[in-house]
């Protein structure tokens, strides 16, 4: 059987003393001392609070950018369901039917419907040569017959020409 042996207790040699070993001791803070560590306390308590106040600041604005956004998104998605609304309240069936339900109007027949002519243009060209040398004269470049725009001129002969009616000049 093994005996543990006790750890023989580490002793100075016989008639030497053991003396304390130097620790190094502050000189104690002078009023300027301590009153800059009080400072840098301070400072370092302040300078924590503006850190804690700046984060704070940017969650909140982080969580109202969240909160336009998600307003922004409904507004948009209304939006979409509003243009379908007036696109199916707009369409020619619908005012149709509300015309006939509710307005109370009926579709003509063709007895009921009146045909309106106007009297014909005479047209500048048709009255008068056009020789080599000149310009034909066109709706544009005349001036208006009956106190009428060159455009309804240029419209008249273009319907007229489309049908095959030809302006006696």
């Amino acid at each position: 059987m093994i005996v543990a042996q006790e750890k023989p207790q580490y002793q100075s040699p016989p008639g030497k003393r053991r003396h304390p070993v130097p620790t190094a001791r502050r000189a104690p803070l002078t009023c300027r001392g301590r009153l800059t560590l009080t400072g840098l306390v301070v400072l370092a308590f302040l300078t924590g609070i503006m850190v804690c106040y700046l984060h704070v600041q940017i969650m909140t604005t982080g969580e109202q950018m969240v909160t336009v956004e998600k307003k922004l998104d409904d507004l948009d998605v209304q939006t979409r369901e509003l243009s379908g609304q007036v696109a199916a309240l707009s369409s020619l069936k619908r005012v149709e039917q509300v015309a006939t339900t509710r307005l109370g109007m009926v579709r003509p027949d063709n007895s009921q419907v009146v045909l309106v002519r106007t009297t014909p243009v005479k047209t500048v060209a048709a009255a008068r040569p056009s020789s080599g040398g000149q310009k034909k004269e066109t709706a544009r470049n005349r001036p208006p017959e009956n106190g009428r725009s060159w455009i309804l001129q240029a419209l008249v002969e273009l319907v007229d020409r489309s049908t095959g009616k030809v302006h006696p000049g």
